[in-house]
């Protein structure tokens, strides 16, 4: 009888081990579209061409770089306030906006500035003109997104095309944006990419579950037969069998 308890309680830690698992990422994903969510209605900043993208440069270029003629107008992304907008040794004229989504944006390389630090400004709003200013060899606009803040490590900067769309370098990128507010069209050309966010998350899942399995299945066979050894393995293999549904209904849910 003390096998046969030992043995249950093998079982249920490891269904448990499972459980908490899927609860973790059902978590992650619902993160991850959280951003979808906050961002969906985000238009570019800018029209021009892609000259560099995210991660690049040994992985210290954190934004995404447009490129465009002097004067070109920049507008903000989405309403919310004005951090900062002042002269940078690296950013040249930079534009820091805090949005209500908890994100915060940056627009650098301006050539002008055209709003105030405090200034509330509405998703659409002319903040500034592209240019070339701080450490920037051609006219272009350097665009950042970070989650809750930008720090100087910029540990929580997120990729742009996350939010944007997938676009590459030499790819034209285009809004269509009229000097009133109440007229700025807010479809973006490029729609979020939500799998682009879940694939890795799922795959990861995935392998880790089917990891799980396989040593649960190895620790049960190191056990001595006994008349009680099938029961708790034939209880986990149910529940894993249903736990594998469970993956490929969620995967079905987002495609």
């Amino acid at each position: 009888m003390g096998d046969y308890i030992r043995r249950i309680l093998i079982a249920a830690i490891m269904l448990l081990f499972i459980s908490l698992l899927f609860l973790g990422g059902k978590h992650s994903q619902a993160k991850a579209f959280s951003l979808a969510d906050r961002t969906k209605a985000w238009t570019w900043p800018s029209e021009g061409i892609i000259t560099d993208t995210f991660n690049t440069r040994n992985g210290t270029h954190k934004g995404i770089d447009i490129a465009g003629d002097l004067g070109d107008k920049v507008y903000v992304v989405d309403e919310g306030v004005v951090t900062k907008s002042y002269y940078s040794q690296s950013y040249g004229n930079v534009i820091f906006v805090k949005h209500e989504n908890d994100l915060e944006t940056v627009y650098a390389h301006l050539n002008k500035l055209l709003v105030k630090e405090k200034q509330l400004v509405k998703k659409g709003e002319l903040i500034g003109e592209m240019g070339n200013t701080g450490y920037s060899s051609g006219v272009h606009l350097h665009f950042e997104i970070h989650n809750k803040e930008w720090t100087i490590t910029k540990e929580n900067a997120i990729n742009p095309i996350l939010v944007l769309g997938n676009v590459q370098v030499g790819q034209t990128v285009k809004i269509a944006v009229q000097e009133e507010v109440e007229d700025v069209v807010t479809e973006p050309i490029h729609s979020p990419k939500k799998n682009l966010l879940l694939e890795e998350e799922k795959k990861l899942e995935e392998e880790y579950i089917k990891r799980s399995m396989q040593k649960m299945e190895l620790e049960l066979e190191k056990e001595d037969d006994s008349e009680y050894t099938t029961i708790p393995y034939k209880k986990a293999s149910i529940y894993l069998k249903s736990s594998e549904y469970l993956i490929e209904d969620k995967n079905e849910e987002f495609t």
